[in-house]
């Protein structure tokens, strides 16, 4: 059970990044942001996230790359996908992977993390 849900970040627009964790933290999540696949693997590795929300196009690790290695290792751990492009999506798993188009408002954000977080940590009593 965790009071606050750490949200893995890997995004590499430094300011979408910060925007996003910033939005994130004030929104009642621990977050950890990185700025490709290989910094998100091993962030995850030092301190396990609840949920990984990454960008598919990215330097050094790209978020496709990130998606396979993570599934290997965590099949479970639920994802959210950002992206401004339309090719190499991974497909839709409802309560696992959810994918939000660039630009995306932050008041969807939020839900969509919540959401999918629903399903694997357990409410605080």
């Amino acid at each position: 059970m965790h009071v606050f849900p750490h949200v893995l970040i890997a995004e590499d627009e430094d300011l979408v990044a910060m925007a996003v964790g910033e939005f994130l933290e004030s929104e009642g999540f621990r977050v950890t942001v990185t700025h490709n696949g290989l910094e998100a693997i091993e962030a995850d590795t030092a301190d396990p996230a609840d949920i990984l929300l990454t960008d598919m196009r990215m330097p050094v690790m790209g978020g496709e790359a990130l998606i396979r290695i993570i599934r290997q290792r965590r099949p479970e751990l639920p994802i959210v996908v950002t992206t401004g492009y339309s090719e190499h999506l991974p497909a839709e798993e409802p309560g696992r992977l959810t994918v939000l188009r660039k630009p995306y408002s932050l008041s969807v954000l939020a839900p969509t993390i919540t959401a999918l977080l629903s399903r694997w940590i357990e409410p605080v009593a």
